[in-house]
């Protein structure tokens, strides 16, 4: 059981012009039924990943994970402000937007302690906002938010869901996740 989450749920989009997302899509309803009781610890923190435009399927499957697991919306400890390699933030690309069209990202925070911290904080002096580079792989994080929810709540149980690749301290679930290879 892990007392720390890490997840990037597969959000539904609609694939546009020549892009074809490189990887299976969860729908909404299985994002609201997704078995969080599988990786909880009695005690944990969810750190979920959420675009602008997929925002409000997020927040639905909240509402469900909160009736159902307890998991109770926290805030939005981390924003990953997109930049170029020399560290300039990124204005919109892609298809024309309906409305608005932000390249940041958020970090939600669910946490099974919904009226007080979880875990006491390691640090009160990480900075919410996170400059880093777009990754030229489609839907790759940055490192530095990982780094940056060890350094808020120090060397805990942890584990990535949808996990790409093997990150030293996080164990780590998904289709894409790396096999064993010993």
């Amino acid at each position: 059981m892990y007392e720390i989450i890490y997840a990037d749920f597969p959000v539904p989009y609609t694939s546009f012009g020549t892009a074809k997302l490189p990887y299976q899509q969860m729908t909404e309803e299985e994002i609201c039924e997704f078995d969080w009781g599988r990786w909880m610890a009695k005690h944990c923190i969810a750190f979920v990943w959420a675009t602008c435009p997929k925002l409000d399927v997020i927040m639905r499957a909240g509402e469900e994970w909160r009736r159902r697991w307890g998991l109770h919306f926290q805030g939005v400890p981390f924003i990953w402000v997109k930049t170029t390699k020399d560290g300039a933030a990124i204005g919109a690309s892609g298809p024309r937007p309906r409305l608005v069209k932000p390249l940041d990202e958020l970090v939600l925070a669910f946490s099974t302690t919904p009226n007080r911290r979880t875990f006491p904080l390691q640090s009160e002096s990480i900075r919410q906002h996170q400059f880093a580079p777009k990754s030229r792989t489609h839907s790759r994080k940055p490192a530095i938010i990982r780094d940056k929810i060890v350094e808020l709540l120090g060397d805990r149980p942890r584990i990535e869901l949808f996990a790409r690749e093997r990150v030293p301290g996080w164990n780590g679930w998904g289709d894409e996740y790396p096999e064993d290879s010993g």
